[in-house]
């Protein structure tokens, strides 16, 4: 079963070209050595870890949109202060709960 999942991963995979400088191919045939990995490997990693932080930034940024337009349309908010008094009690036993978002 197993070499079933390998051989359809496999089917789906499609070449890309990317051109890099020489000294940069030589700095990641050199690393990969050092990390007995396959150019390759590195450049689908380095891909990979790239689209996954610029997506959590993404998601960030979108969250930080609609929590704006939120408060633009409500008023509602916490101040500075009071989150940054109950974020100083976190963990102790005098814990708040968060503050209430007021106008």
């Amino acid at each position: 079963m197993l070499d079933n999942v390998q051989d359809m991963r496999r089917s789906v995979l499609v070449p890309v070209s990317v051109k890099l400088e020489p000294e940069v191919r030589e700095r990641m045939k050199r690393l990969a050595r050092s990390r007995d990995r396959s150019p390759h490997w590195l450049m689908r990693e380095a891909i990979l870890r790239y689209i996954e932080r610029e997506e959590a930034r993404e998601a960030f940024l979108q969250t930080a949109r609609e929590a704006w337009e939120e408060y633009r349309d409500t008023g509602l908010h916490s101040t500075e202060q009071e989150v940054f008094d109950w974020l100083a009690a976190w963990g102790s036993e005098s814990e708040p709960p968060c503050p209430a978002c007021h106008e």
